[in-house]
């Protein structure tokens, strides 16, 4: 055989080669995709695993009186993988974490440390690390086997709770899995994560946010209070519902500078906050000027704000990462946590009233 009849030859060999089929992939229609995870604290001390997939729309028209766009399964286990393993036992199909919208956690499981509930997720590269996460406070069953009020499938109904685009709001703070862990291992900023509770005429509704010391839920703020981090770290919505003097005010938008030095070997941290509203209702309101209304919103937000500082100081918790102010001038041997305790804060916020629409203020 000639030189040039080897290389055709060897070429073709090495093309079919690279023309061969995927062998490790499997069909869609034996994969069951799970849309939701959640992760339940037992009495016994182990956990319980909950997954809702949705049901695709042939298997709702077939015969057996299925009516359902979800099914809902649950596993105890000694740990999150011993659980679902047990739980790929029971499935007639593969159990599929690409598509996970949400995981919910168990509010005594955050108490008592999420990292080893969720290390799984980060291993398992499947698990898409955009997923949301929230913490679910009393029995998480009732949600899982609750049918979505609007129709959508399993996992997006979650998702779009926290959308800005959707029913998100400044005070539904959405937290993904990627950035729980990327403050779980930074010492100087702490997480402060979403916490619902099963609703009568919803599938969930917001409770909170709870705000954590590395891995561990250490205290709680009200929704109001959590729009004050939503603030601070300017990732507030252009949506926000304020009711004082008997107005209602939308605030449009929000600048926040905020500075920052050590004095004394104590941390000093100024925010300056230009709040820009339109006035929504002032039907209830007694004619109160222009003025007013901005006083009294200021004023407001400022003292809720000293709320939240006194309670995330007391707890050792920086969820605001100013911590990260400090980051280069920091000795190896100091603990920010125990700075941030006895750090001096002080937020100044004006607010200027624009729009007033119908009627004409003083």
């Amino acid at each position: 055989m000639k030189p040039t009849q080897l290389l055709r030859l060897g070429g073709i060999v090495i093309l079919c080669m690279l023309l061969q089929g995927c062998w490790d992939v499997k069909d869609i229609d034996n994969r069951m995709l799970v849309a939701v995870l959640g992760i339940e604290h037992t009495e016994d001390n182990k956990i319980s695993l909950l997954v809702r997939f949705p049901i695709t729309k042939t298997a709702q028209s077939g015969g057996g009186g299925i009516d359902k766009s979800y099914f809902m399964a649950k596993q105890k286990g000694d740990t999150v993988v011993d659980a679902m393993d047990k739980l790929r036992l029971r499935l007639p199909k593969s159990l599929d974490l690409s598509e996970t919208r949400a995981i919910f956690l168990d509010q005594k499981l955050a108490e008592k440390g999420v990292k080893p509930y969720l290390e799984f997720a980060v291993r398992d590269r499947t698990l898409p690390l955009s997923t949301v996460v929230a913490l679910i406070s009393g029995s998480m069953e009732p949600i899982f086997s609750k049918p979505n009020p609007t129709g959508e499938l399993s996992g997006i109904y979650t998702k779009l709770f926290f959308e800005s685009y959707a029913g998100g709001t400044p005070q539904k703070n959405k937290v993904s899995l990627w950035r729980l862990f990327s403050r779980m291992y930074n010492p100087l900023e702490q997480n402060i994560v979403p916490l619902l509770v099963r609703s009568n005429m919803n599938m969930f509704e917001l409770k909170g946010s709870a705000f954590f010391v590395e891995d561990k839920m250490v205290g709680k703020l009200t929704p109001e209070e959590t729009l004050i981090y939503e603030i601070i770290t300017q990732k507030m919505s252009d949506f926000e519902i304020e009711t004082t003097e008997g107005a209602n005010v939308k605030i449009l938008k929000n600048n926040t500078m905020i500075s920052s030095k050590m004095i004394d070997g104590k941390p000093v941290i100024r925010i300056h906050t230009l709040l820009t509203m339109t006035l929504m209702d002032s039907s209830q309101s007694a004619q109160n000027s222009t003025t007013e209304i901005e006083k009294s919103v200021s004023k407001e937000l400022e003292e809720r704000a000293e709320k939240v500082f006194k309670q995330t100081k007391q707890k050792k918790s920086d969820i605001f990462g100013f911590g990260n102010r400090f980051r280069g001038t920091l000795a190896a041997n100091q603990d920010w946590a125990e700075m941030y305790q006895h750090a001096a804060i002080e937020m100044k916020i004006v607010s200027r009233l624009r729009n007033t629409g119908l009627q004409m203020l003083k």
